[in-house]
């Protein structure tokens, strides 16, 4: 069959793994299978952090300040500014659309569209354009494991189906399915099943083939980054804000062999002529045994490599991350490495369910800087029962260590329904009285709400305090090899 991949999850500096992997799989299986990357056409993505413009801080502080104002016009006129900057605004879904509507012209017997929840609007189009052609059309991504989520968009007239979870052991029986057998397929709903059981998650990893980039625009992207995910979840997996682990690919942990992740280095390192990589594990340290073979074996197999991996630090336990094993990994090519502070605050650590300290953070970052590793932490502002104090904390922290640290990025608090924080205060809302006017948002696939933590005394002036912090570690330029990984999350 003649199949069409519309990629939505856009990403402006390597292709989307999930995406080849699905155009990998589907050929081996002898379809025809050609890939819309709105990239392509000059639709931009999301911006990760980069080096700050000298009055960086100020922007910074309006972000915040505006964000968490009590001025309900204020708020609206932020939303309304954001929208029109977003990948999903009206002219990058009309430039998005033409392509499609192009490849319809062409011919094509099934569309399937990987994307985030806040693409609704232009896969509604693009779901009426095709059905006009007879055109079946199935979209999956992260959030539609949450059923209201599936349900809403499964309402789009020309839309065939949803599907939730993870796709790999079920992809050519969806195919069939959609195209003509109606049987039942987990993780799939339809007008005629609209019930929807996400699939189970995925765990045969070393039968799959390699995913599949050659239809990405590799011209466009600032250099040859090639994706890569050793495992799938999160070792740790505790942390009660984190919807990673909670999505279609984050529910437990499981990981490949590492004969399959050194095999595959190789062979797409010869596809694209590159020896970059990016790592995508929520925890590269989840598998000790693929990330030691990394350490002992990435520059025997692809000498000169460089390549990025996030990590959890913890208390108990072996983490892989001593001073000589960081020695070790900048040698295999660790270029740069993330993880999350989050805070520095030990009360709000816990509260989070990090499994970690302060001070085993100051002696990672210590340790990973003078390995020669650039580090990257992310950091995060209102969890309930956050103090203007632990704010000031988190400021010191950063302070202390800014010639050990090259970014941070800061999120304000984000709550999905489905995490372990999120169902808390559905269940308890009186044990968080900072959090107020829950609702699900089915466009954003988050829970709206007022925090009112970022209107308790004297909280402002610590978050500003935080925010120079980072506008003066962010300001840092790269060097060396981590400066290929500038924007890369």
């Amino acid at each position: 069959m003649r199949i069409a991949i519309v990629d939505l999850n856009n990403f402006s500096r390597y292709p989307t793994l999930s995406v080849g992997q699905i155009a990998a799989i589907l050929r081996q299986a002898g379809h025809e299978v050609t890939v819309i990357s709105p990239f392509a056409v000059g639709v931009g993505s999301y911006r990760r952090v980069t080096r700050p413009h000298a009055l960086g801080y100020y922007d910074s502080v309006l972000r915040h300040a505006t964000a968490v104002s009590g001025v309900q016009a204020v708020r609206a006129l932020r939303r309304k500014l954001a929208a029109a900057r977003s990948p999903a605004r009206a002219r990058a879904q009309a430039a998005t659309l033409a392509e499609v509507q192009g490849v319809l012209d062409r011919g094509t017997d099934l569309l399937l569209i990987s994307a985030y929840s806040m693409y609704r609007e232009v896969c509604g189009a693009i779901a009426a354009e095709a059905a006009r052609r007879g055109v079946p059309v199935v979209v999956g991504g992260p959030m539609f494991g949450m059923p209201e989520i599936a349900a809403h968009w499964l309402d789009l007239p020309g839309m065939s189906g949803v599907f939730a979870g993870e796709a790999e052991g079920h992809l050519l029986d969806l195919v069939d399915s959609v195209m003509g057998g109606g049987h039942a397929v987990p993780g799939l709903a339809t007008p005629d099943r609209p019930d929807l059981v996400p699939a189970a998650p995925f765990a045969d990893f070393d039968a799959l083939p390699f995913p599949d980039y050659a239809d990405f625009p590799w011209d466009r992207y600032p250099n040859r980054i090639v994706p890569m995910m050793t495992g799938r979840g999160c070792g740790w997996g505790v942390c009660t804000f984190c919807s990673d682990v909670r999505t279609s690919a984050g529910r437990t942990f499981r990981s490949r062999s590492f004969a399959h992740v050194r095999d595959e280095m190789v062979w797409q390192s010869r596809r694209h002529r590159t020896g970059i990589f990016t790592f995508l594990d929520l925890k590269l340290n989840s598998d000790l045994t693929v990330w030691h073979g990394l350490i002992d074996e990435a520059q025997s197999v692809v000498p000169g490599c460089e390549w990025t991996a996030s990590v959890h630090v913890q208390t108990n336990g072996e983490t892989g991350l001593g001073p000589e094993a960081l020695k070790a990994a900048r040698r295999a090519g660790l270029s740069r490495i993330t993880t999350g502070l989050e805070s520095a605050a030990q009360g709000v650590l816990n509260a989070m369910g990090r499994g970690t300290t302060a001070e085993a953070l100051s002696r990672f970052v210590r340790h990973a800087s003078e390995a020669g590793i650039s580090v990257r932490m992310t950091s995060i502002l209102g969890y309930p029962g956050e103090t203007a104090e632990d704010v000031r904390l988190t400021a010191r922290f950063l302070a202390d260590h800014r010639p050990y640290i090259d970014r941070v990025v800061v999120n304000r608090l984000a709550i999905v329904g489905d995490t372990p924080l999120g169902q808390a205060i559905r269940r308890n809302p009186d044990r968080y009285p900072q959090i107020g006017a829950l609702a699900p948002n089915l466009e954003t696939g988050l829970m709206d709400h007022e925090n009112a933590t970022f209107r308790s005394p004297g909280h402002l002036s610590a978050v500003l305090q935080m925010l120079h912090e980072v506008h003066r570690i962010n300001r840092k330029p790269l060097k060396g090899a981590s400066l290929t990984f500038e924007g890369v999350m």
